[in-house]
């Protein structure tokens, strides 16, 4: 179940990272990143979610991560234990299309998530369960 979880906030967070503004016609800045280079610029860290409750500060620590290679990595926390430990790093490809449909398959299971929006430090996603996911650049 939470490698289900995970995987949905990985690929909310994909989705929102395709969604780059690319409204700006005036012509602003002339080296603006593309979805696809925004998305892979780093771990994007838990920050919130909803519906549900916020994530802890131990859950804070978890990312996903998108590589240039079609990769991606989910790395949860969990503190149940009473100290905040890691429950390992889950591996998965993702397919970015349309610049902000992002399906990523983990063994035999896929999730879509939608990319709502993406800047440098935040992404959000929409995942198909409905869950709308926001990522930073910070960590905890």
């Amino acid at each position: 179940m939470k490698i289900v979880k995970k995987l949905c906030c990985i690929c909310l967070i994909i989705m929102a990272y395709n969604c780059s503004s690319d409204d700006d016609s005036n012509g602003g800045e002339m080296n603006q990143l593309t979805v696809q280079e925004l998305l892979v610029s780093g771990k994007w860290y838990n920050e919130s979610r909803t519906p549900g409750t916020d994530y802890s500060d131990c859950e804070k620590n978890g990312y996903i991560e998108f590589k240039a290679d079609s990769s991606f990595n989910l790395e949860s926390f969990d503190d149940s234990s009473g100290s905040c430990e890691s429950l390992g790093i889950n591996m998965a490809t993702y397919t970015l299309s349309n610049n902000r449909d992002i399906l990523i398959a983990f063994e035999s299971e896929e999730i879509i998530a939608v990319i709502n929006s993406i800047s440098e430090e935040s992404l959000t996603v929409t995942s198909s369960s409905g869950e709308t996911l926001t990522f930073d650049k910070t960590q905890g």
